[in-house]
């Protein structure tokens, strides 16, 4: 039996869900601020309905929270007294430790929450880019708190399958460790990169010779800066230590290029051995995490 949910923000997640969910037999009811968002939805097949208000949307099964992170607690705030005995209250925000926190000091006790977090997207955003295949295949972490309704986990796990995720039951703590270190880690990176060479002032001199390595590193330089701007404030500890790990990394691999020999005398030099030697290690492991050698468990 299809669910009716309702799903609060149409953007890039908020959409690819609704064209997901409806393929899969539920019924969506979509809200979003401005109006032509909603329209748009219903043009896409987002959505079997387009509401105008919070109180029309709460009369659902499952409400999603579909926003910015920090925009999420207002959210709950607002929503607090609309709620309906039985509606599960769950997100898809990309940092779920203060999230919880939110659920569990605003949110009614006859609403249940579970934390979500489908780790798909795209560097682009907004509903007109929405894809109902975008979570095919992809992990979608469930993070329920503590003591968390167990028929509440299940049908948030129930509607992560059937966008035709994985989902992967996770605590929010070791959640928000994991994506600085998989995802946080890899924007910050192509943002770092980005500032050094394509905002660098002689950067047209040298743009036309950059090829597809520049444009695939930086890739998610283009993301939603609201939305990673709420990433940083809400897992700035994790990220910091990443960066930092990261940041030594670099310096290491720095030094051992400044070690290098003159090309002509380079055969038999160490400091070309110990290079050459990183370069395979990391191609073996990325290959095997590709192959999906490096899981050590598959989630459900």
């Amino acid at each position: 039996m299809g669910l009716r949910v309702a799903i609060l923000g149409l953007g890039l997640i908020g959409g690819s869900a609704g064209l997901a969910w409806r393929a899969a037999g539920h019924t969506v009811v979509g809200y979003a601020r401005r109006p032509a968002t909603g329209r748009r939805a219903l043009e896409m097949g987002a959505a079997d309905e387009a509401v105008a208000t919070l109180a029309q949307a709460t009369d659902a099964d499952v409400v999603v929270l579909a926003l910015p992170v920090l925009a999420i607690r207002q959210l709950m705030r607002d929503l607090s007294p609309l709620l309906r005995p039985g509606t599960v209250v769950t997100d898809v925000a990309s940092t779920k430790r203060h999230v919880e926190r939110w659920a569990r000091q605003l949110l009614p006790p006859h609403a249940p929450f579970v934390g979500g977090h489908p780790m798909a997207g795209k560097e682009t955003a907004g509903i007109e880019h929405a894809d109902g295949s975008l979570f095919r295949g992809r992990t979608w972490c469930i993070v329920p708190p503590e003591g968390a309704d167990a028929a509440a986990v299940e049908r948030v796990t129930r509607l992560a399958r059937e966008a035709g995720a994985r989902p992967l039951q996770i605590g929010a703590a070791d959640h928000d460790r994991a994506v600085a270190v998989t995802s946080h880690l890899s924007f910050m990176t192509s943002v770092t990169l980005c500032q050094a060479v394509v905002a660098r002032e002689d950067f047209r001199r040298v743009a036309p010779v950059a090829g597809t390595g520049l444009r695939d590193t930086t890739r998610l330089a283009s993301g939603d800066p609201l939305m990673h701007r709420d990433i940083c404030l809400t897992n700035r500890d994790f990220l910091v230590h990443e960066l930092e790990t990261f940041g030594a990394r670099v310096a290491e691999v720095t030094d051992l290029i400044r070690r290098l020999p003159d090309p002509e005398a380079a055969p038999g030099d160490p400091a070309v051995d110990r290079l050459e030697r990183l370069f395979a290690e990391l191609k073996t492991a990325r290959d095997a995490w590709l192959e999906g050698r490096l899981l050590e468990q598959r989630p459900e």
